[in-house]
């Protein structure tokens, strides 16, 4: 009888990790319907080639080796390959943002979001012009340049601070997610939560520097209060080390 148990709890237990797994492919492929992900793996890999190519050249006017660039880093061989059609790369593609000089070389930085290329990456990314600033790797599929800001060099090594407004995009509590650069990974050093219903003051004043490796982030918090719901607000004390 332990034995029969025993069968048939291995046969359930293989049962639902199968399932859960087609389920997280399959509700992967309902978020992106209109994505190609059928094919023999050569035609996948050269697929994918030409869609970094028509991000890089068309999009992104001659940014391609800064995609192949991307491309060698962050695919992987064993997580299966993502393609698109360009339609939908064009349509979703949202333009570039100017981030002020981030790693104090003297010139401009920029950042652009990019869907993910395979199936270990469950979000988008958040990638520079400059090279030598790694990606920001997100798990969520509702990602604009807009959405990333620099915080200034709050520990004071060279590098600014930069922030992120997170969504998950169903959810009506959003938040703030602060990093900082180190051993070249973003790294989130402070976050603040609020509900989607108090988007004020503006993303950019509701992080502030107090001292060096010092700063504060603003949460909002709904509340009930004379029959109506109301934003308490409270700034979060943060502190990191270089």
């Amino acid at each position: 009888m332990k034995t029969l148990n025993r069968i048939f709890y291995l046969l359930g237990l293989t049962f639902c990790l199968t399932n859960c797994t087609e389920q997280k492919v399959e509700n992967k492929k309902i978020e992106t319907s209109n994505r190609l992900i059928s094919g023999k793996f050569d035609s996948l890999q050269k697929t994918l080639i030409n869609n970094i190519s028509f991000i890089g050249d068309t999009l992104l006017k001659g940014k391609k080796r800064l995609l192949e660039n991307y491309l060698s880093r962050y695919q992987t061989d064993t997580c299966g390959i993502i393609i698109y059609q360009d339609t939908v790369l064009k349509s979703e593609f949202e333009g570039f943002k100017n981030l002020g000089d981030i790693n104090n070389d003297k010139k401009n930085d920029t950042v652009f979001v990019i869907p993910t290329f395979n199936y270990c990456d469950d979000g988008n990314s958040y990638v520079f012009f400059d090279t030598t600033l790694p990606r920001l790797y997100t798990d969520s599929y509702c990602c604009h340049p807009d959405n990333l800001f620099s915080i200034g060099d709050i520990d004071e090594d060279g590098i600014n601070e930069i922030c992120i407004f997170y969504s998950s995009c169903t959810s009506r509590f959003k938040s703030l997610i602060a990093y900082s650069l180190k051993a070249n990974k973003w790294k989130q050093i402070g976050r603040s939560l609020f509900d989607v219903g108090f988007m004020k003051p503006d993303k950019e004043k509701r992080v502030r520097k107090i001292s060096k490796g010092e700063f504060e982030m603003l949460s909002i918090e709904s509340i009930m209060q004379g029959g109506k719901f109301i934003g308490k607000k409270s700034w979060q004390k943060f502190t990191f080390i270089k």
